[in-house]
């Protein structure tokens, strides 16, 4: 069976769960790559034929050299770290199926979202940043690293976000942090210097925005509880409280959001910006980022992935 579009995924995906019911109900030809599915499937990869065979429950499945295009849903960067040690084998196992995915590079002809080398770079908050600012985004001030004395050159609150998602497991459970908001006196060395942390300047009286882009489609939202921006980092509020409301962008800023994405070589970004004061501010931008959440009977970011996938990004 010759496929169309091929979706690298995990089985726990529900973004991916709603691009999937679309190309069904178009009958577009799929397969799913799962990977906590690997060992149930049998792979090959023929570099002379350019070529992927997948055979999953007897059923033989190509990816050829003109796939048209590829939904690559994985983070470049191990996130996910075991509550206990690894075997040999499965620590072998992990090592080298993640090698195997990144082979999938060879379709270059394909339409992806997003080539794993480009959102191995746009994943980087620094390089993500120094672009932003290159292109004329207002960013925060940025400091890196694990200097508390460095830290201390911000004169009012400060907020610390880790350098990269932190998906962390204790025995059951899996952690998750979120960005706080501290005084820059109240970093000093010993909870500073264990592990590089971002430190911005706190951007007050703000409204979250997410913009969304897919192809050359963009749609903005403004993230409030009852009308106002929210203070904190807003996915630390009662969800039932939030309001998402869909906004119009000046078109200077429009045009940054693509050009970002352009010298990013993205084809998806998730973008979050601030607005305060009447100022735009770039925070962060998320060539994985969930979109799913955001999903209702009018924002369809589903069909929109979609349309893109099923015309190979043309």
């Amino acid at each position: 069976m010759r496929i169309d579009v091929l979706l690298v995924s995990s089985i726990y995906d529900f973004s991916t769960d709603l691009v999937v019911q679309e190309l069904e109900k178009r009958q577009v030809s799929y397969f799913r790559l799962n990977k906590e599915e690997f060992e149930n499937y049998r792979l090959t990869i023929d570099i002379h034929e350019k070529a992927l065979e997948i055979i999953a429950n007897d059923i033989v499945y190509e990816i050829t050299s003109s796939v048209k295009s590829i939904y690559f849903r994985q983070p470049v960067f191990l996130r996910n770290t075991p509550s206990s040690g690894l075997e040999i084998s499965e620590q072998l196992s992990r090592s080298q199926w993640m090698g195997f995915l990144r082979s999938l590079v060879i379709f270059d002809k394909a339409g992806w979202i997003n080539r794993p080398e480009a959102a191995y770079l746009a994943e980087t908050k620094a390089y993500q940043l120094v672009v932003a600012n290159d292109i004329g985004f207002k960013i925060p001030k940025t400091l890196i690293g694990n200097n508390a004395n460095r830290f201390q050159c911000f004169e009012n609150k400060v907020i610390i976000k880790s350098l990269d998602t932190i998906l962390l497991r204790e025995a059951d459970e899996c952690l998750f942090t979120y960005s706080t908001i501290k005084c820059s006196e109240d970093l000093h060395d010993e909870n500073v210097s264990a592990a590089p942390l971002t430190v911005q300047n706190y951007v007050t009286s703000k409204i979250d925005i997410r913009v969304t882009i897919i192809g050359n489609k963009l749609i903005a939202v403004k993230i409030t509880s009852g009308g106002k921006g929210i203070e904190e980092d807003w996915r630390t509020t009662d969800r039932s409280k939030i309001e998402y409301n869909e906004i119009q962008l000046p078109t200077d800023i429009e045009d940054k959001c693509f050009e970002l994405l352009d010298r990013l070589n993205l084809n998806f970004g998730a973008i979050d910006l601030l607005l305060s004061n009447g100022k735009y501010t770039f925070i962060e931008v998320n060539p994985t980022g969930e979109w799913g959440w955001l999903v209702n009977s009018q924002r369809r970011f589903d069909i929109d992935i979609a349309n893109w996938l099923e015309r190979g990004g043309l």
